[in-house]
C-alpha cells in the first residue's frame, strides 16, 4: 500500500473537516488507475483531439483558429466540470465510509 494511502487511513477518524484527506485520496487514486488501464478502458477513454480533428478539417481555413479556440475553452469547460462533480461525488461518498466506520 501507498505510504500516503495509509496516512490516509491513519487521519480517517480525526475530526478535522479539512478536504485534505480526500484530496490526497483522490491524487492517489487518480495515479493508482492511471497507471493500471486495461483494454476495457481505454475502449472508453474521450478521444477529445480526434473529435477536434473532425471539426476542424471541415471547417474553413479563415474560422479554423476561432473555432479551434472555442473548442479548447470548450476542453477547459469540459474538464472543469468533470473534476467539479466527480470529486463532490467522491466527497460524498467518502463521507458516508467514515460515517459507516464511525458507527461500528
Amino acid at each position: 500500500m501507498n505510504r500516503k494511502c495509509f496516512c490516509c487511513f491513519n487521519n480517517m477518524n480525526s475530526n478535522d473537516k479539512d478536504d485534505e484527506l480526500l484530496k490526497d485520496w483522490i491524487e492517489f487514486r487518480f495515479e493508482k488507475l492511471e497507471s493500471n488501464l486495461t483494454e476495457e478502458d481505454k475502449k472508453h477513454a474521450l478521444n477529445y483531439d480526434t473529435f477536434c480533428e473532425k471539426i476542424l478539417d471541415v471547417i474553413p481555413d479563415k474560422d479554423s483558429d476561432y473555432v479551434s479556440d472555442v473548442l479548447d475553452d470548450f476542453r477547459e469547460e469540459l474538464l472543469t466540470h468533470c473534476v467539479y462533480w466527480n470529486e463532490k461525488y467522491y466527497k460524498c461518498g467518502f463521507s458516508d465510509c467514515i460515517k459507516l466506520q464511525e458507527m461500528k
